[in-house]
């Protein structure tokens, strides 16, 4: 039933104020607790995950399962819980559940495979994308395969066509074409406006490159697109890539200078930024990229950080990981740094999920190819090479030597872009190496970024207030904060550093005490004595 307090929740979910539709449906709950549709209970747990409270949201959600067993709204909204937090085996059974619940249902068995796709499970993940793609279309699945073929073929005769499993977890499958000698990949993703998802990749082909001609340099070829019931089927040119693991790390982030050479001001106007919902996501890289589109912005910073404590202490990271973040924090805010990041000067056009995965080597001229668009954006244009360096998890030395100290790239940045980019560097690390990789390889790549980046907002403000001072002075100042800063670094680098072997110690005593340990001893010592004989 419609109340006056529900309304209010509505309007304030409608003005993305979910803090104040959370309090509403708190009171409302408090006030029905014994009667309450289960329609509450999904959008007062949508709010909490959309602030990251996702505990709070598990519990109001099994409160609403338990007043409506059978609710599917209530149990798809916990298929978005888990796909939020990355629980996919949970997710998995929960999109079981709803496509046996309502197996015409096209996005059920869609979910389905997302979940199969996370769990690296390409076989199953490839067999729900296909059945969801018959139960949308209701026609079968050569038909289909003959429609698109039409798109770029005279005759659908002399096209072969195979459906398969597509890297790519908004994709639903795709077809490699062979015609008249060439080979073509159409990509399926569903499909909802121009601005988002697979429309704005059909955008940046159709439009952006267009306009910015340099582009076609590096990405693959448009050939056509066609969208039918909902879904996008974007074909471009296939290119043959050389498989090896060895990334051209030089090569890429030319590339990425070449994007956001292309200014703040030549793109904002016709291809803006996507309405996001501004959310860390763990385990999600491009959550960061959606926050630093507006890194300029006090509110974003704070929200990033509000977003970063939570789940630490949700996920019950180590108190390093508290260490590091609130040290950044310290830096960034403090010092109020966002207020010297410039759209108009530091943003241009960025790829936006520069991940590793999304670059191949064309075996036809070793060059490097840049692939999904889907995620372009704006922002400041050193972001893109954060994202890609460690998604490779480079080590950090190595992404010094190769960007920060590489002259000319590198070294064309300021101060301030500096500092940023570290800022970047860290959180993206902080999500690639997740939380137990924090247990253990913190003080390797985290810590000397942030204290590169402490060492730079030290200079930064010295750099500020020099004019206030003598050349004598201002020396002297410098060297003793520089100083300061070092003692404070070293003395919370021990700190963690101790965190760190006792957990390994831990981690290797439970090991040692183990009862597969205990009982493979016996031929861990009949292989040790028989690689002694063997070196001697």
């Amino acid at each position: 039933m419609e109340t006056p307090l529900l309304t209010q929740a509505q309007q304030f979910q409608r003005e993305h104020k979910w803090q104040n539709a959370i309090d509403c449906y708190k009171q409302y709950l408090h006030e029905n607790s014994e009667q309450c549709e289960d329609t509450v209970f999904v959008s007062y747990a949508r709010s909490l995950r959309i602030i990251s409270q996702t505990n709070a949201a598990k519990e109001v959600l099994k409160k609403g399962m338990k007043q409506h067993p059978n609710s599917e709204p209530v149990l798809l909204e916990f298929y978005h819980l888990y796909d939020f937090l990355g629980d996919w085996i949970s997710a998995n059974n929960v999109a079981k559940t709803l496509v046996n619940w309502q197996p015409q249902l096209a996005d059920y068995h869609f979910y389905l495979g997302r979940t199969y796709s996370f769990l690296s499970n390409r076989k199953k993940a490839k067999t729900a994308y296909k059945n969801g793609l018959e139960c949308k279309h209701q026609i079968p699945f050569n038909k289909l395969v003959k429609n698109i073929q039409s798109g770029f073929a005279e005759n659908t005769s002399d096209v072969k066509s195979n459906y398969i499993y597509v890297d790519g977890k908004n994709n639903l499958g795709g077809f490699i074409h062979t015609y008249q000698g060439k080979r073509f990949f159409t990509k399926i993703s569903p499909y909802s406006n121009k601005k988002t998802g697979a429309g704005r990749e059909e955008s940046f082909y159709k439009q952006v490159c267009t306009e910015f001609t340099h582009l076609k340099g590096f990405t693959p070829k448009y050939i056509d697109s066609q969208i039918i019931d909902g879904i996008l089927y974007l074909t471009i040119e296939m290119i043959d890539s050389i498989q090896n693991d060895k990334q051209p790390l030089k090569a890429v982030v030319q590339l990425s200078q070449q994007i956001s050479s292309i200014r703040y001001e030549q793109v904002i106007h016709n291809y803006p930024r996507p309405n996001y919902v501004y959310q860390f996501k763990r385990g999600r890289a491009i959550s960061v990229v959606h926050f630093f589109t507006h890194i300029h912005e006090k509110k974003y910073n704070t929200k990033l950080f509000d977003s970063l404590k939570l789940i630490i202490k949700q996920q019950k990271y180590p108190k390093a990981a508290t260490q590091v973040i609130t040290r950044l924090e310290e830096s960034i805010m403090r010092n109020q740094l966002y207020n010297y990041i410039h759209p108009t000067k530091h943003y241009g056009l960025l790829h936006g999920d520069l991940g590793y995965q999304n670059v191949i080597v064309n075996q036809n001229d070793g060059l490097p190819r840049i692939l999904d668009w889907s995620t372009y954006t704006i922002g400041p244009h050193f972001i893109d090479i954060a994202r890609y360096l460690t998604s490779l998890l480079v080590p950090y030395s190595t992404i010094k030597t190769l960007y920060l100290d590489d002259n000319p790239n590198g070294q064309r940045l300021s101060t301030i872009e500096r500092i940023f980019f570290l800022y970047a560097v860290i959180l993206f690390y902080f999500q690639k190496i997740g939380r137990l990789g924090i247990e253990t390889n913190i003080s390797s790549d985290l810590l000397p970024a942030l204290e590169d980046l402490e060492v730079l907002v030290m200079q930064f403000k010295n750099t500020m207030g020099e004019n206030e001072m003598t050349e004598k002075q201002h020396s002297l100042s410098e060297e003793l904060r520089e100083k300061e800063v070092k003692i404070k670094q070293l003395e919370q680098r021990l700190s963690i550093v101790e965190d760190e072997h006792k957990y390994l110690h831990k981690r290797l005593q439970n090991i040692i005490n183990s009862k597969s340990w205990k009982i493979t001893t016996p031929l861990r010592i009949f292989t040790e004595g028989i690689k002694k004989k063997e070196l001697n």
